[in-house]
This record gives C-alpha cells, sequence and structure tokens, in this order.
C-alpha cells in the first residue's frame, strides 16, 4: 500500500485551476488565433511563443506581487508535511531552499513532480515564480505535493584484484635487536648557558683522593623521608581507626541508654524509675489542659468535658503506675531475699601463705546452704502429693530440734497442710497456708540461734 494511499486526500479549495501547458503556450484569444497566418518556419513559431511566455510570467507577477499567503508542502514517500509562508514571487528555488533548511535536506534530492507548466522555456525551473503554476489560488492557504528521493545504498563489495599486503617478522626480517640513543623518538639539542654562580663536580679517581665528609646521601635522606612519610600514614590511620571504634562505642552506648529508658519505663524497679514516670505523667496532664484551654472556641460544657477526659486517663495511668510498683515490690522482694540466702550459702575465702586464696565450706555454710535449699523446695509449685509431703517432713525434721513458739506454729502449719493434702483439698485452697508457712520459715532462717550465719548478715547490714 503506498503512502498516499494511508493519508486521507487533501481537497483542492481552490477555485481556479492550474495554468496547464497549452494555455501557457498559447496565451492569445481564439479570435486572435485565426488572424495568425500559419507558417513552415518551426523558429518563428517557437520565438513568438517565448515571448508571449515571458509577457505572461510578467503580468502574472505584477498582479500578484507582495502577496503572502500559505503553503502546505507534503513530502512524499513518507507524507511529511509542512508549512511556509511564501509570496507569488518567490521561486521554486527559494521555497527548495526554505524546505531544506528548515527539514535539514539536500537539495539535490527535492523535486516537485506536479509543477510541469514550463519544461519547454529557456528559464532554470528555480528561477521561476509560483504564480507561473498558478500559486497562490483562491483561498489563503495552497498544497503542494514535494519528493524527496533517497539516496542510494550498496552493501556490495568490490573485493581488489591484489592485496597489497606485506607481513614483516621482528625476529627474522629486522635483524638483531638495536639499543642506540639516536633511535628515539626524542631530539637532541644543545644549548649554551653562563649561570650567575659557577659549579662543577669533581668525581673520584683512583690518583685523585676527594673529602667526602660534607657530602649528603641521597639514598639515606629519601630513606628517611619514606620513613617519616610512612609514620605520617600510620598516625592517620590509627587516628581514623580509632575515631571509628569510637563512633562504634558511641553509637553502642547510645542504643543501650535507649533501651534502658524504655525498659524503665516499662518494667520500673527503683524509686527512680517511678519518680520518672510520676514527672512525666504531671508533664502530659498539664500540657493537655493548656491545650484544651487555648481552644477558644469550645464552650464551657466541651471543655468541661475535655478535662474530665483527660482526668479520666490520668487516673487510669496512675493505676497501672501502682500495679506496677506491686508488682516491682514483690519482684526486688525475692531478688532481695534470694540475695541474702546467697550470701549467707557463700563459702569462706581464706588467704594463704603463697598469696592464693581458698574458698572454705564451715558448719555454719553448710547449715545456711541446707536451709536454703528447703526454703527453695518449699516454694516450688506441687509436682506431686508426696514430693511436697517429704518436704514438708524433712522441714518439720529440722525445725523440730528447736523448740519455742516459733517453731511450734511452724510444725502446726506443716501437719495442717499435709492433713489437707491427704484429705485430696484443691491447690487454689491451699495459698494462704503455704504463703504464711514460708514468711514463717524465712524468718526462722534469718534467726541467727537456728542459723549461725544470719548473725553475720546482720553485722554486714549493721556496717553498710
Amino acid at each position: 500500500m503506498d503512502a498516499d494511499d494511508e493519508q486521507p486526500e487533501v481537497p483542492d479549495m481552490s477555485t481556479e485551476e492550474p495554468i496547464t501547458s497549452d494555455v501557457a503556450e498559447d496565451p492569445a484569444t481564439p479570435e486572435e488565433n485565426e488572424n495568425i497566418p500559419v507558417t513552415e518556419n518551426s523558429g518563428e513559431s517557437s520565438s513568438a511563443s517565448k515571448m508571449a511566455m515571458a509577457e505572461f510570467i510578467r503580468a502574472s507577477s505584477e498582479q500578484l506581487e507582495g502577496c503572502e499567503f500559505s503553503l502546505l508542502v507534503v513530502l512524499q514517500p513518507d507524507n511529511v508535511r509542512h508549512r511556509v509562508t511564501v509570496t507569488a514571487e518567490s521561486t521554486i528555488g527559494m521555497l527548495r531552499k526554505m524546505l531544506c533548511t528548515d527539514l535539514q535536506l539536500n537539495s539535490e534530492l527535492v523535486s516537485f513532480p506536479d509543477l510541469h507548466g514550463l519544461r519547454d522555456t529557456d528559464q532554470n525551473e528555480d528561477n521561476l515564480p509560483l504564480s507561473v503554476y498558478g500559486l497562490p489560488g483562491g483561498n489563503a492557504e495552497c498544497t503542494l505535493e514535494a519528493y524527496v528521493a533517497r539516496p542510494p545504498t550498496t552493501s556490495d563489495y568490490i573485493m581488489p584484484d591484489r592485496i597489497q599486503v606485506q607481513v614483516y617478522n621482528a625476529r627474522h626480517n629486522m635483524g638483531p635487536a638495536r639499543f642506540h640513543r639516536e633511535t628515539q623518538t626524542q631530539q637532541l639539542v644543545t644549548r649554551s648557558l653562563q649561570t650567575h654562580r659557577e659549579s662543577g663536580t669533581q668525581m673520584s679517581r683512583r690518583d685523585l683522593k676527594l673529602d667526602e665528609s660534607f657530602d649528603r646521601h641521597r639514598l639515606w635522606r629519601g630513606f628517611r623521608a619514606r620513613l617519616y612519610v610512612f609514620s605520617i600514614r600510620e598516625q592517620r590511620r590509627r587516628v581514623n581507626t580509632l575515631a571509628e571504634i569510637e563512633a562504634q562505642e558511641n553509637e553502642a552506648e547510645d542504643m543501650s541508654r535507649q533501651r534502658r529508658e524504655v525498659s524503665r519505663r516499662m518494667h520500673p524497679n527503683t524509686v527512680n524509675d517511678f519518680e520518672v514516670l510520676y514527672n512525666e505523667l504531671e508533664k502530659w496532664r498539664q500540657v493537655e489542659c493548656r491545650k484544651v484551654r487555648e481552644q477558644r472556641e469550645l464552650d464551657p460544657s466541651e471543655r468541661q468535658r475535655a478535662l474530665d477526659a483527660i482526668l479520666s486517663k490520668e487516673t487510669k495511668l496512675l493505676q497501672t503506675i501502682d500495679r506496677l510498683k506491686l508488682t516491682a515490690t514483690e519482684a526486688n522482694r525475692k531478688q532481695r531475699i534470694e540475695a541474702m540466702l546467697q550470701f549467707m550459702a557463700r563459702p569462706k575465702q581464706w588467704q594463704m601463705s603463697d598469696g592464693g586464696v581458698k574458698e572454705v565450706h564451715t558448719p555454719f555454710t553448710v547449715r545456711a546452704k541446707e536451709l536454703m535449699d528447703l526454703y527453695h523446695g518449699l516454694r516450688i509449685p506441687l509436682s506431686s502429693v508426696d514430693e511436697r509431703l517429704d518436704m514438708l517432713l524433712h522441714i518439720k525434721w529440722t525445725v523440730q530440734e528447736f523448740d519455742c513458739a516459733l517453731t511450734r506454729e511452724l510444725v502446726e502449719l506443716i501437719d495442717r497442710e499435709a492433713d489437707m493434702l491427704s484429705r485430696g483439698r484443691k491447690e487454689k485452697s491451699l495459698e494462704g497456708l503455704r504463703k504464711r508457712l514460708t514468711n514463717l520459715f524465712l524468718q526462722f532462717i534469718e534467726t541467727p540461734e537456728f542459723n549461725p550465719e544470719a548473725a553475720a548478715l546482720k553485722h554486714a547490714r549493721a556496717n553498710q
């Protein structure tokens, strides 16, 4: 399918038809043609036709002089449309030059196949104005079709009859390798110069002894310079390494501090942690109340409801802090009791004559360790009734060695729990009894008469 078929045809809006070659060759009227005598001399007829055509060109140029119009040029075979503004006096050469300048084309490849009006005139086609071809028409815009020829391309390669290529082997054809300064690319130039200070260099010989005490050792100075540069590089590398290590430590410390701050707010344990929570809660309350007071568009009832909501949220947060405080108190109590038992059961450290340290278990430390194990067994959740009865029996034998109100109460509680276990009571109903039994046994451990290491603990607390 041709490019002309792909694009819709542009209707010719001009009311006047282009002047054909017949009209151009014979502009005279039919009446005038009858009065012209017909001769057999073709030269005279041709000269008369040329004169008439020149007169017609001059008349049409004078008639359309200075009239600008828009010309739409359709370039084939790519169907490219380009619009230019020309006058009736513009020639074909000027139009071709304008197209080549705007579209970057070769002037030799652009032709106008629709313009065939004056092929038999002596004038060049590029020098003819557009008015000769009937342009412009009746409308302000005219259409002209141009053809852009494509340069011929060929992919054929013509092999020459003789390939004149000589291959040289440097080892076999060029002879042995030669080294000489004259074979280099540099140029040697000799210049004479008279300096302000004359100096020279005297080389040592076998018959001439020179003083070398003031000579500067070139290699030694280079070695010292390289050593100095190496020391500077090593110092710089060490500084950079220390800076990187310090940056990593600072980053790790910042992350650890951030985790500690989050942990002390999520799981507070000390008085300072709870003090931080109370202070932050108070700051939050003040900020929220100030925001409510700054909202002027709220009426008194809405402002009071907002303050009530803040108060309700503050109350819930205070209750949460109180629950955290109870949990922290219980955890701190367990930790304190465990630290106390470990302190009493630790072995004694004796200084030896050779400077070493020996750990020695005394009867008192062994007694403290046995009581610590019994306390841990008493706090272990119930695994089976037999194991629990066995643990209660060991504790009963331990406390029966002493006769006092505390030991008698302990024996009574142990017998009561054993009786309830034998009856198959639920574990939940025994929680209060076991808690009381654990606290009394802890008092038994903290008493110096029953546990001699408790005296050392009281002495350590007194020193603190």
